[in-house]
């Protein structure tokens, strides 16, 4: 990578990777494909040592993977796991220099992730919330939508960097508008996915083939992006999560993570959105049945073996 950073190249940087789960471990190691020094922290230390493997520097905690570092960027499932990466007793922020920059890719909501740019501040650390979108096949191949909330001269700066984990780099506004961005996204992934489920789910009981009733409405008024990448049954699309028993792109529980924040968002400023809890409930369903580890298009298992109400 030749991109230039006040006279040095970007992946003369030194970066720690907090978080190397489903998303974050392909994401860390696409950076280090493009060159960058990365030290990594994950409490999974299987996690940590395949990325060892493949060139990483491994940290026995976020405050010593963060040594050092003048980029710091956390992938984390939910805000109390990132505060806790951040300012916990082997928090990051204590080892991160001044004029160093957190980049928190992790999807939160809007209040926490302000709270924690003015933590940073304190810190003479730049902030940047930049939650993804795209699943963990485009984390793999780099073509992720990252949503940013921050300065906008702290983005340019490291904009570099973020083209190698996304196609679509955007700013959204000040602190928190990533987040923010991101919450609403996720309304319209959570709750199309469950209107895909629900449209297969009667397409099923009327004998209708699987494969046409995809064929039709992805040319039709109903096509949709849960539809193209995640047709909830097996036989239409070879990389559905379908067919290789709902292996998670992005889990179900995450989804109802992600629905509660937009909700609490929601209610916080009065605004309804009754499609959306309704969607919840069905993703808060699948965890308590065991199956929130799977793809969150496995609501479709709920629909189709017993009665939702």
């Amino acid at each position: 990578m030749t991109s230039r950073r006040k006279g040095n190249r970007m992946s003369d940087l030194l970066v720690a990777f907090i978080g190397l789960g489903t998303m974050g471990r392909p994401m860390a190691q696409r950076l280090i494909d493009a060159g960058y020094r990365l030290a990594v922290y994950d409490r999974l230390p299987e996690a940590v040592d395949a990325l060892a493997a493949a060139g990483a520097q491994p940290a026995p905690s976020a405050r010593k993977a963060a040594a050092g570092a003048q980029v710091v960027i956390t992938m984390l499932p939910d805000g109390p796991h990132v505060r806790e990466a951040l300012t916990g007793s082997d928090g990051a922020l204590q080892e991160m220099p001044a004029g160093s920059t957190l980049i928190d890719m992790s999807t939160i909501d809007p209040p926490t992730s302000r709270e924690l740019a003015g933590l940073a501040a304190r810190h003479g650390v730049r902030m940047l919330d930049a939650p993804v979108s795209g699943s963990s096949a485009g984390a793999v191949d780099g073509t992720l939508t990252v949503m940013v909330g921050g300065d906008a001269a702290t983005l340019a700066e490291l904009e570099p960097l973020l083209t190698v984990l996304g196609r679509n780099i955007v700013h959204c506004g000040d602190h928190g508008a990533g987040v923010s961005v991101k919450l609403a996204n996720q309304i319209i992934a959570g709750t199309s996915m469950v209107a895909v489920a629900e449209s297969y789910a009667l397409a099923r009981s009327l004998g209708v083939d699987p494969r046409l009733l995809y064929d039709v409405v992805s040319a039709s008024s109903g096509d949709c992006w849960a539809l193209r990448t995640r047709p909830p049954v097996p036989g239409v699309l070879e990389s559905s999560p379908a067919e290789a028993g709902f292996r998670p792109g992005f889990r179900g529980a995450l989804m109802r993570k992600d629905l509660d924040l937009a909700l609490a968002t929601a209610e916080a400023h009065t605004v309804d959105l009754p499609v959306t809890s309704r969607a919840r409930e069905l993703y808060a369903r699948m965890t308590e049945e065991g199956l929130g580890d799977q793809d969150f298009s496995a609501v479709f298992t709920l629909l189709t073996t017993t009665t939702t109400g």
